[in-house]
């Protein structure tokens, strides 16, 4: 039986179901993308519809967040029969050709307002009168600590 607020090393497929009743979970997943990244124990190289089954494992039905390739997600979404309730966009500075990644929400609503990050332009004089009214700053744009 697996234990509420403690951190396991093992494999998601296993442990979940292993997880006890009585509760609400949201797995959050930023799963290998089968593009033949190098991992010591996984193929990142299946069959499509063998990976896009693996990935339907893991979230198993329950609410989820899922980072991928926007293409992907769109893929897995059909595949499931689902849409998301949200999507973001992840740009970030890397050394790979591909510095885009898609946020995915399925039965889940990301709150947006729960967590504010600093203003990047507080001497602007619209933001500086902002800040003089007490925000304490902009929305949080990935929702990271929203899905908490």
């Amino acid at each position: 039986m697996i234990e509420i607020d403690k951190i396991y090393n093992m494999d998601c497929t296993e442990g979940i179901d292993c997880l006890p009743t009585g509760y609400k979970y949201c797995i959050v997943t930023d799963p290998p993308f089968n593009v033949g990244y190098h991992y010591n124990e996984y193929k990142d190289k299946m069959d499509e519809d063998e990976y896009y089954e693996w990935l339907g494992n893991i979230v198993n039905g329950y609410p989820c967040v899922i980072i991928h390739y926007p293409e992907s997600l769109y893929k897995f979404a059909f595949q499931i029969g689902k849409f998301p309730t949200r999507v973001l966009s992840w740009v970030y500075n890397s050394n790979t050709p591909r510095q885009h990644r898609d946020i995915a929400y399925f039965d889940i609503v990301p709150d947006m307002n729960r967590v504010r990050q600093p203003y990047k332009n507080p001497t602007d004089k619209r933001i500086a009168a902002r800040i003089a009214a007490g925000c304490g700053g902009a929305k949080c744009t990935t929702g990271w600590r929203s899905i908490r």
